[in-house]
């Protein structure tokens, strides 16, 4: 006799309960296996979250999947803004933060182009420029929440959380030696790294590759373009909504910002006053790395690993184009703009 589906259940909690549970011990999970295994924690997910696609558990965890990859993933995003500091972006000071934005706008704006050259849907595009440009699987997740929520896009988030882990590895790899190659101080290495590479654990391991000085430069250069991930993920979701999906004369009306954009806004400037205490502030880092953990599991598991090897090749291109655009720009900014 076979089990009746977990819609069936007049329980809500029944019917909620294992998705929930199950991503959220993935993301347990993922988050205490990274340093044991030397792998990025989005990474353990995704391989974590394809694992019960691949038992054909997707459908039947659906419903606790989508709170995790609709409002849990909104929500960890928010609470990203309450790691930034007022004393942290005076420390940065103009140039950085000028460079810091210059590099995401241009990066979102060209890898967008790249990608629809490549014969992307612009929506996919967008999605793969933000990972690249701004702070990676994070950045690739918030710009998904500002596309049409389809099955298509969720395949390529979770292609693109990946294809930035990767790039942001080898990156880590690569980036310490070009620097040394080309003489850069210590300081110039950071601005670099920060500036170049994807997620935020690989800028700081390339930092420490070099010495102290070149992690706290890489660090705070890093932060310089996490800074633009709300503003970025506003104008790519009124870019979307106004040309993205309908003919010319059926072109939606303008939104406002999503919610969670709002949220971050709010978690920067509470926290750039003083109103948050620091226990509360690490609670919420350590919130915000769960549930975006769990959003890239619950996504991952409800497309299986066979429609994720069905991704196109071109979108891997656009990420790789992206990156060279911006490891260019980085380069530039790192050799002519800091002392």
């Amino acid at each position: 006799m076979s089990l009746p589906s977990l819609a069936d259940r007049s329980s809500p909690a029944a019917w909620f309960g294992p998705g929930l549970i199950a991503a959220g011990l993935i993301a347990f999970i993922a988050q205490a296996a990274a340093p044991l295994t030397h792998m990025p924690a989005p990474l353990l997910a995704v391989a974590l979250g394809l694992s019960l696609g691949a038992a054909n558990l997707g459908s039947m965890l659906a419903p606790g999947l989508s709170l995790w990859s609709k409002p849990g993933l909104r929500l960890g995003v928010a609470l990203m803004g309450a790691q930034i500091t007022f004393a942290e972006m005076a420390a940065l000071g103009a140039p950085a933060l000028i460079a810091g934005g210059a590099i995401v706008l241009a990066g979102v704006a060209a890898g967008s182009g790249l990608g629809v050259l490549l014969g992307l849907p612009l929506a996919e595009a967008a999605i793969a420029a933000c990972a690249v440009s701004i702070c990676g699987a994070s950045a690739a997740l918030a710009a998904a929440q500002a596309a049409p929520s389809t099955p298509q896009i969720q395949r390529t988030t979770a292609f693109v959380v990946v294809g930035v882990n990767i790039l942001s590895t080898v990156a880590m790899l690569l980036y310490p030696l070009l620097a040394h190659g080309l003489g850069f101080s210590a300081h110039q290495a950071g601005v670099f790294f920060g500036l170049s590479i994807h997620d935020v654990a690989q800028v700081a391991g390339a930092g420490q590759s070099v010495s102290q000085e070149a992690a706290d430069a890489a660090a705070l250069s890093k932060l310089a373009r996490v800074l633009w991930l709300g503003p970025a993920v506003v104008l790519v979701g009124l870019f979307l909504a106004r040309f993205a999906a309908a003919p010319v004369g059926e072109r939606p009306a303008l939104k406002a910002p999503p919610l969670f954009v709002w949220g971050f806004a709010a978690l920067v400037l509470a926290r750039g006053l003083h109103l948050l205490p620091q226990p509360l502030v690490e609670a919420m880092a350590a919130v915000s790395k769960i549930l975006l953990l769990g959003g890239v599991a619950a996504i991952s598991a409800q497309i299986g690993p066979k429609a994720l090897l069905g991704v196109q090749p071109r979108l891997a291109a656009a990420l790789v184009g992206t990156t060279a655009l911006v490891g260019l720009a980085a380069l530039l900014a790192a050799a002519f703009l800091v002392a």
